[in-house]
């Protein structure tokens, strides 16, 4: 556990020292295409500390350090399909469009609504509407809480499952699931989120006296870490799950 947020605090102070980086030295345009391979950091300074924490690490002789670099990416990446990725994406929109109904439902229940009054007459606009989230019950200023609270459960969601289900290193899962998640919902009504955060991020930056335009690069490599985080805490808890269960298997058969 305690790995997993302090790969997630280096990951952020990475994203703080571009930041900082970019307003010292006016490169705004270069670190903009930088912040995205934040989250990357985030699953290798994981599996570099996993591996000093089990003394598994060992230094590499010069010669054997391009060929140990190649079976290093290629276990990195092992089990992480375009496939399985595919699936991952699948999970994370469906858990974001059923919540989508259950809030349309109750919209539509509570405001006594019928479907024609807040959609209008069902046709494939209709469809194009709730594939893009734009739903009547999220105007108001209760509209961006609603939106963080569907983004969160989602990530959480999606999380889960991949820390459940992957071969594969879950956090790494989780970036490269996030990443392309994080990429579609900025075509949904998650842009609106994302831009209310990006703008409060800005105005917190400003306070402190800086200048900075990348604030919707540090929003979305955010969410990206956010789904590398909670599949990792999913796997580790599966992973104390397999041990109890096996301790148990253990303590009952040298009962017998």
């Amino acid at each position: 556990m305690g790995t997993l947020f302090l790969s997630f605090l280096v990951a952020i102070g990475g994203a703080v020292g571009l930041v900082i980086m970019s307003r010292t030295f006016d490169l705004e345009t270069y670190t903009t295409r930088v912040f995205p391979l934040i989250p990357i950091l985030y699953a290798i300074v994981y599996e570099m500390l996993e591996k000093r924490k089990t003394g598994k690490a060992k230094p590499i002789p010069p010669s054997q350090a391009k060929e140990e670099m190649k079976a290093a990416a290629a276990t990195i990446f092992q089990n992480i399909t375009v496939e399985r990725i595919v699936l991952d994406v699948g999970v994370s929109y469906m858990i974001k469009f059923g919540l989508e109904v259950v809030l349309t439902a109750v919209y539509l229940s509570v405001g006594h609504y019928s479907f024609a009054d807040a959609y209008g007459v069902f046709n494939i606009e209709t469809v194009g509407r709730f594939l893009r989230g734009d739903h009547p019950w999220l105007g108001g200023s209760e509209g961006v809480l609603i939106l963080a609270l569907i983004a969160l459960i989602t990530g959480l969601g999606t999380g889960l499952w991949i820390g459940s289900t992957t071969r594969a290193l879950p956090i790494l899962e989780g970036v490269v699931a996030g990443a392309v998640v994080t990429v579609i919902t900025t075509m949904t009504n998650l842009i609106v989120l994302y831009r209310h955060i990006e703008k409060l991020a800005e105005e917190t930056v400003q306070n402190f006296g800086y200048v900075t335009h990348i604030g919707f690069a540090v929003v979305i490599s955010l969410q990206v870490l956010l789904y590398g985080l909670w599949s990792g805490l999913a796997y580790r808890a599966k992973c104390k799950r397999e041990a109890r269960a096996a301790a148990k298997k253990a303590a009952k058969k040298s009962r017998k």
